[in-house]
């Protein structure tokens, strides 16, 4: 009997197992088409992306009444990738993993190895400007809020509601650019790479970000850390702000930290900052005389008044699935795009004094704001700041005439 019930179940096993390794078949196949599939789309991804024009600044033309300011413009957004490229990068994204945080990585801002070579030269001379200064007459300029300094002495030569809060905007990318140059741990650092993220553009493009990296196929791109810096400041990049900020401190929230120590250390008891682009916030703020301060600080470094007062600069950059070195050309969106936009080749400016540095600020709560730095023949230098002007060409002006008249 027991043999017989064997012989009744053979038959049966056989089935099992021709099921069983019909199974495997299906799955390996399976496994290789999914396989295959994921080395197609790291091959055709890069070669798609080859036919993508790098976004450049533009200068406005003569011809603009109200330019599109760096505050405003976000970089071009009409090239759409193709229908093939969107599938492709979605299954890529499927199939590759974000990078884990590391809980022991060292960043430059905590490096217990650093030098700091850029922070070694700071200031030795007045912090806050002191002093009250002649009264700038309410409707004398166009700005609601107004100060002249001597960046030297740190006298306050004249102002209007200079001690008032006012929102920074954009001026507030100067602190940005302090504290990243101060906490770059090696004078090599500045050779160190970024590569623009997804979630970074993302969110800047969401929020109305200015700058170049702002468009989605500035995503991968690979610049240096000195490319970064000057795309802060000459085309006021929010992408870069984030992307230097995630670099120096692992996130904003960190890097924000950063910028607030630096402003108790300066003195500053009326200046909070809660981001490091200058997008909105209510608890965003300065004055004129706190951001005068800031600025006259920033120009005693050396590397911080390098980058403030270029105009052009050509910022390399590469894909990592390429060999290709492309590059953003920037221009500073003050000293070139903005005057010439209004005057054409810089023509209007203080009788005595050169405008070598300068940033600019314009969102809706702030209106049109403006930091600058001048300097005379005689190795004079002097800070202006005014906030709330109702366009870019009065600021201009209010800058020009304030110095006329105040900085003697």
């Amino acid at each position: 009997m027991n043999h017989q019930n064997h012989q009744n179940k053979s038959p049966n096993n056989g089935l099992e197992m021709r099921q069983l390794t019909f199974l495997a078949v299906i799955l390996a196949g399976l496994l290789v088409l999914v396989l295959g599939g994921f080395a197609i789309v790291q091959w055709v991804i890069p070669l798609l992306r080859q036919d993508h024009t790098p976004p450049i600044v533009e200068t406005p033309g003569s011809n603009l009444t109200e330019p599109v300011t760096g505050e405003q413009q976000t970089a071009p957004t009409d090239e759409q990738p193709s229908w093939l490229e969107s599938i492709f990068a979605g299954i890529l994204d499927l199939f590759t993993p974000g990078e884990p945080d590391d809980p022991n990585e060292v960043l430059p801002g905590n490096d217990p190895n650093a030098t700091y070579p850029f922070a070694a030269n700071a200031s030795t001379g007045p912090t806050l400007p002191t002093g009250q200064g002649k009264t700038i007459a309410d409707g004398e300029t166009n700005s609601k809020y107004s100060i002249v300094i001597n960046a030297k002495t740190g006298e306050v030569l004249a102002g209007e509601l200079a001690d008032e809060r006012m929102y920074p905007a954009s001026m507030t990318k100067v602190m940005t650019l302090l504290v990243a140059v101060e906490h770059l741990p090696y004078e090599s650092s500045l050779q160190d790479n970024i590569a623009v993220t997804k979630e970074v553009q993302q969110a800047m493009a969401a929020q109305g970000s200015s700058g170049v990296l702002v468009s989605k196929d500035s995503v991968g791109d690979v610049l240096t850390v000195e490319g970064m810096l000057y795309a802060i400041i000459l085309a006021s990049d929010g992408v870069a702000c984030m992307e230097i900020a995630n670099y120096i401190a692992g996130s904003e929230e960190a890097f924000v930290e950063l910028m607030n120590q630096k402003a108790a250390e300066l003195g500053l008891t009326n200046t909070h900052f809660s981001n490091t682009t200058g997008l909105h916030s209510d608890d965003h703020y300065t004055t004129c005389r706190e951001m005068a301060a800031i600025m006259a600080y920033t120009m005693q470094n050396e590397l911080c008044a390098k980058i403030m007062s270029t105009e052009y600069y050509n910022a390399p950059f590469y894909w990592p699935d390429g060999d290709k070195m492309l590059t953003y050309y920037l221009k500073h969106g003050y000293l070139v795009e903005r005057v010439e936009a209004y005057y054409g080749n810089g023509s209007t400016k203080p009788a005595n004094l050169t405008i070598t540095a300068a940033k600019t600020g314009l969102t809706d709560e702030a209106k049109s704001c403006l930091v600058s730095y001048a300097e005379g023949a005689d190795g004079s230098a002097y800070v202006c700041v005014t906030g709330f002007a109702s366009k870019s060409a009065q600021y201009i002006d209010d800058h020009v005439s304030l110095y006329n008249k105040y900085a003697k």
